[in-house]
């Protein structure tokens, strides 16, 4: 920690147990498909780019999160926060951040119970790798530390505004509508696929 106890490194401390369970029987139950689907007598059509197409799905997950797993972590310095994620690295300097919130986890595979947040001033959210309640057992009490160290560093005390909730709220429903149509669309593809194929 720096002499102002800004400067911060959240890493991996615990395994994510669930999370390469999930990936385990995500592996197997595409290898399971990719090879019935190869076997199936008659040929199942167009069943090698299916199989190819699987085989692919499989790989990016496994190779994206074995990157996280590698480069994940959160750094707080005098100049923003810096999430490093799997491929990309997000910047945030203390002047364009909104809000660091806890929320609850949505994502549903992690151990987390509690995941955090930036915020811009424009809504837009960033997650912070491994700065978690399962990461860290003290979470709460670190996100509020934090909070109370970094209002130095923006110049501004924490405070909500109106027009930036709004922004945050509208977001957030986008991104509920887009998850909802893409799932909408694969369940759909799948079929279509199984069924007209």
């Amino acid at each position: 920690m720096g002499g102002d106890g800004i400067e911060r490194e959240y890493r991996r401390r615990r395994q994510l147990s669930v999370v390469w369970w999930h990936l385990g029987i995500d592996m197997l139950v595409y290898g399971a498909i990719a090879v019935q689907t190869a076997t199936v007598d008659p040929p199942f059509p167009a069943g090698r780019w299916f199989n190819i197409a699987i085989l692919v799905l499989i790989s990016v997950r496994g190779v994206s999160a074995l990157l996280y797993r590698w480069r994940g972590r959160t750094v707080v310095s005098a100049r923003g926060i810096t999430a490093h994620e799997s491929v990309r690295t997000v910047t945030r300097t203390w002047h364009d951040i909104y809000d660091i919130r806890a929320e609850l986890n949505d994502r549903g595979v992690a151990n987390a119970e509690w995941t955090t947040y930036v915020y811009d001033g424009d809504g837009r959210r960033t997650r912070l790798p491994y700065f978690d309640d399962w990461q860290r057992p003290d979470f709460h009490a670190e996100l509020a530390d934090l909070r109370a160290v970094s209002a130095q560093h923006r110049g501004v005390e924490w405070e909500l505004r109106p027009e930036v909730e709004d922004r945050i709220r509208v977001r957030a429903r986008h991104r509920k509508i887009w998850v909802a149509g893409v799932l909408t669309a694969a369940v759909a593809g799948f079929f279509a696929f199984m069924f007209l194929a």
